[in-house]
């Protein structure tokens, strides 16, 4: 199984601080915001850790509808969640990540 590139691991790191800093704002445990969402408990620690799973170095790779659920789990609007990854993909003038 192929290694998550440095750019995925970057971008995965970037998301778990989002969803780290939003839920301590809100004052919710990992497992609260996981019932919210609809996935599990595990799933959401992994996502918060920046893995996709306990057993590789994979970066989180979440599909679109879980983070559709998170941002509604999280009361932010789903751009605002992902504000930070995509800031960071634009990185501004003579950044180029490929």
């Amino acid at each position: 199984m192929a290694e998550s590139s440095p750019l995925e691991r970057h971008f995965a790191a970037i998301l778990a601080e989002a969803l780290r800093r939003r839920r301590r704002e809100l004052g919710l445990s990992q497992e609260e915001v996981a019932l919210r969402a609809g996935i599990d408990r595990g799933h959401y620690q992994l996502m918060e850790a920046a893995r996709s799973d306990r057993h590789s170095n994979k970066a989180a790779n979440p599909r679109f509808f879980t983070l559709l659920r998170l941002a509604e789990a999280l009361e932010i609007p789903v751009d605002e969640l992902l504000g930070p990854v995509a800031e960071a993909y634009e990185g501004g003038p003579g950044t180029s990540w490929f």
